[in-house]
């Protein structure tokens, strides 16, 4: 069993990932953002597309019904 991050890596890297199953497949989610990933497709709304930003840019949640959410730091904008 693969050991799982504990911190995001550098943007273009996909170590700090960890698998999910997402619309009949299997794919990377970076662990930063991976807890909310889950509980939206839990919920019943689901995502297409996700990249926690790498602490370089603002993270980003792609939905399937065209919205993106935009997650930023307590104080941003």
């Amino acid at each position: 069993m693969l050991k799982k991050p504990d911190k995001c890596c550098g943007m273009g890297t996909y170590e700090c990932q960890i698998h999910m199953p997402i619309l009949g497949r299997v794919v990377g989610i970076d662990i930063c953002i991976a807890d909310i990933v889950s509980s939206l497709n839990a919920s019943n709304i689901l995502t297409v597309m996700s990249c926690c930003g790498h602490n370089k840019i603002n993270a980003e949640v792609w939905l399937e019904d065209g919205r993106i959410l935009t997650i930023t730091k307590q104080g941003e904008k």
